[in-house]
C-alpha cells in the first residue's frame, strides 16, 4: 500500500470508530440505574457519620462516584419516584456505579427492599414522557 492509501484507510477507520461511539450514545433510550437500601449495620466503619458530617438518618440517600459527576452532588435533593424526595448526603463504596442507596432504620425493611431498577430522569419535564410506567430518580430544581 501506498502511503495515501495507508493515511486515507486510517481517517476511514477512525471516522468509523467516532460514528460508532456517538451513534451508541445517541440511540441511547435510557439510563437504568440501581436503587437499594442501607442501615446503620452496613455504616458501622464510620459509626454513621456520612461523606456531609453528619449523622445517617431517614431521608438521606448515598450515591455511587460515577452519578455525582452527573449532578447528584451532595445536599443536592433527589425524586425516587414511588419514595419521595431525598437529599444526597453520603458516597457509596468506591466500587459502586450507577448506583443510589436510600437509608433506612429497619434492617429488615432494608433487605425486603433488595435491589430496584429504576430509570435516571435527567430533566423533570422528560417525566412526562414516561407515563408513570417505569420508576425514575431525578434531581429536582
Amino acid at each position: 500500500m501506498t502511503r495515501i492509501n495507508l493515511l486515507v484507510a486510517r481517517v476511514l477507520l477512525l471516522g468509523f470508530c467516532i460514528l460508532c461511539i456517538f451513534s451508541g450514545s445517541v440511540w441511547a433510550e435510557e439510563t437504568k440505574i440501581s436503587v437499594t437500601a442501607y442501615t446503620l449495620k452496613e455504616c458501622y466503619h464510620n459509626k454513621g457519620k456520612t461523606a456531609s458530617g453528619e449523622l445517617v438518618k431517614t431521608g438521606m440517600v448515598a450515591v455511587s462516584r460515577d452519578l455525582e459527576r452527573k449532578g447528584f452532588k451532595l445536599g443536592t435533593k433527589i425524586k425516587i419516584s414511588d419514595m419521595g424526595i431525598f437529599t444526597v448526603k453520603d458516597r457509596t463504596s468506591r466500587k459502586n456505579r450507577g448506583n443510589i442507596d436510600i437509608y433506612m432504620a429497619s434492617y429488615n425493611k432494608a433487605l425486603r427492599f433488595g435491589r430496584q431498577k429504576y430509570v435516571l430522569v435527567e430533566k423533570q419535564n422528560e417525566i412526562n414522557v414516561l407515563n408513570g410506567k417505569q420508576k425514575y430518580v431525578c434531581i429536582l430544581d
